[in-house]
């Protein structure tokens, strides 16, 4: 059985070796021909291993690494093969390990990367594997999740609006901020009538105004009654807020309005109905964000403890380093 294994690996190594560079023919060299002298030295004393009571939980071993029980048992599981199956992929999987330390390749670029990527990837799946057993989202998790995520399972009642605006000139004079002011009146004046959207947009555009002067009509995402905007990030400014919540009905005209930005008219599209997801509705949804929330928690704990012994620090000079290097796809500029 294992000079079956050897002889396909041998075969898949050197069906690889066509398609490498040359380095990388030699380092897949030195790693068959490792894997293949580890697994004949070790073959007859494995076989003793295999049918040995090693006693305790520990089902065989080899050289220094302990292969337990437990493992065996979730191999086979996963895998769904007998025991003693399971059993001989694990001591194989340490031969070729074993032999790997022994030539130093664990140690070398890009192995080394390789091996603490796969690390990297047993430690989330631990993590994610553990948040699964304390079972479906709590309700705390579901309050948290459904804040983050509100546009989509928690909206509450919004607005749509097309707005005139005279835009705030800068470093202007308090003559100059009049004018803006009396400018926003005349647009209101001139939009009172509009039909559509449309043509509030075509009769504000026509009113004249001096030079210095900008208007500016859009139509705005819509927004709740604090501001956030709903469609996108961002929020709107709360005195144009107030103003848009206080129009009565699609087409109503609000007065000028002051902001920050300037002198708006605002003018109702519509009003969006409220919509929310039931609780119970949002748990069930939410199943894998809260897992990722759990596992990012104790991924923190995990880092926080190891940052302690293992202190991280970038060098001022990595931005600079990192500017010249080319990802596969991407060209220098």
């Amino acid at each position: 059985m294992r000079a079956r294994r050897a002889d396909s690996l041998a075969t898949a190594a050197l069906h690889a070796l066509k398609h490498c560079s040359a380095v990388a023919r030699c380092a897949w060299l030195a790693f068959a021909l490792v894997f293949l002298l580890g697994a004949c030295r070790s073959r007859r004393s494995l076989a003793a291993n295999e049918q040995a009571d090693l006693g305790g939980q520990i089902a065989a071993r080899v050289g220094t690494e302990a292969i337990p029980l437990a493992l065996v048992a979730k191999v086979s599981a996963s895998q769904r093969v007998p025991a003693d199956a399971a059993l001989r992929v694990l001591i194989d999987d340490a031969i070729a390990a074993d032999a790997a330390r022994t030539r130093g390749l664990d140690k070398k670029t890009p192995t080394s990367w390789r091996l603490r990527a796969a690390r990297a990837r047993f430690t989330s799946n631990k993590l994610f594997a553990d948040a699964k057993t304390l079972g479906p989202p709590s309700d705390d998790e579901v309050r948290t999740l459904s804040a983050e995520y509100w546009r989509q399972v928690d909206r509450p009642p919004s607005v749509r609006t097309i707005h005139a605006i005279v835009k705030r000139p800068e470093k202007a004079d308090a003559a100059k901020l009049r004018d803006a002011d009396k400018l926003a009146g005349e647009i209101r004046t001139a939009v009172a009538n509009a039909s559509s959207a449309e043509q509030f947009k075509s009769k504000a555009e026509a009113v004249p105004h001096a030079g210095g002067l900008e208007i500016l009509v859009e139509q705005l995402p819509a927004f709740i009654e604090n501001g956030d905007i709903v469609e996108g990030s961002g929020a709107m400014a709360m005195p144009f807020v107030r103003a848009a919540f206080a129009l009565a009905y699609a087409g109503d005209t609000s007065p000028v309005v002051e902001t920050p930005f300037g002198w708006h008219v605002i003018r109702l599209i519509e009003r969006i109905p409220e919509e929310r997801m039931p609780f119970e509705s949002r748990r069930a949804a939410f199943t894998d964000e809260a897992y990722g929330l759990r596992v990012r928690r104790a991924l923190d704990v995990i880092l926080a403890d190891a940052n302690k012994t293992s202190p991280s620090m970038v060098l001022p000079s990595a931005e600079s380093l990192m500017r010249e290097v080319i990802v596969e796809g991407q060209s220098a500029r």
